[in-house]
């Protein structure tokens, strides 16, 4: 009889509680061990990339973690300060490592949506941000973000909003996905050598894939409309029923250092601080 209250028990526990609740908070595990685990892209600049120049890991999250960690080692008032634990995180697995607690959380281009897969939840927002598309530069006449696009082939990264809102915007242009960790890059120089009109994405992805390809001159490319034509925010992918956790990353980051970061790591004249003015001024006034 002991023996079946104890299963009943156990088993009422776990429903009232996730596993996750049970195995502790994300801050009582960086409490414990003094790191902080994230997921960061390693194909997305300017918000994670590997250098072309150096191998090493940069970007706007590389340094936000960094800012996190800081933030965390005083509120949680610990002698030692938090190290940060930096984990690839890619297009497919980036809500995956956040759900089964490989990571305490995921920092890259992940736009907020009202319906979060299960097992996550997005913070506040981080950047504001939006669609362009990358044309070559002779071919701006033939490209018109405002007509239908009819037969004009342009490519997008598969299973992400931009393509739902390429195919549904532009249902008479040709879609072409582009798969994979390179799939970017891909595009990227299939637009520079005419195989396809137009790259559809993030206007600071562009930004960051066309500066980290070297070979690829200013003049070759541009990347229109001036404004988006979509408007989206970014947050962190943090676990699902960490309330404390979520609600520390609220207080902690702030979308208002988004241009102060973006100006420290790349200028205060670079594509990607005007590419996110030009964001904050459609998308939040």
């Amino acid at each position: 009889m002991r023996n079946i209250i104890r299963v009943l028990l156990t088993l009422t526990l776990c429903s009232l509680f996730p596993l996750n609740a049970i195995a502790g908070t994300v801050l009582e595990d960086i409490r414990r061990t003094g790191i902080l685990k994230a997921g960061v892209r390693q194909d997305a600049a300017p918000l994670g990339y590997l250098s072309p120049e150096t191998g090493e890991w940069e970007g706007y999250c590389i340094q936000l973690m960094e800012l996190l960690a800081s933030r965390l080692t005083q509120q949680l008032q610990l002698n030692q300060p938090v190290q940060v634990q930096l984990l690839q995180s890619t297009l497919e697995n980036r809500e995956s490592i956040v759900a089964d607690g490989t990571v305490h959380l995921e920092c890259g281009p992940n736009t907020v949506t009202r319906t979060p897969p299960p097992g996550i939840v997005y913070s506040d927002r981080f950047i504001a941000t939006g669609n362009h598309l990358l044309v070559a530069a002779d071919n701006q006449t033939l490209i018109n973000p405002d007509g239908a696009m009819e037969n004009i082939i342009i490519g997008v990264l598969p299973n992400t909003l931009t393509q739902r809102f390429i195919s549904s915007r532009y249902s008479l242009a040709q879609i072409v996905q582009y798969h994979g960790t390179s799939g970017r890059a891909d595009a990227v120089r299939d637009v520079l050598n005419r195989e396809i009109n137009a790259f559809a994405s993030d206007g600071l992805l562009l930004i960051g894939e066309v500066l980290r390809q070297a070979d690829i001159n200013p003049q070759d490319y541009a990347i229109i409309p001036q404004q988006p034509l979509t408007c989206e925010f970014y947050g962190m992918i943090v676990p699902e029923g960490d309330i404390a956790w979520l609600n520390t990353i609220n207080s902690l980051i702030l979308v208002e250092e988004t241009l102060e970061i973006l100006q420290s790591l790349y200028g205060r004249d670079s594509a990607y601080v005007v590419t996110t003015q030009a964001a904050l001024e459609k998308c939040t006034r």
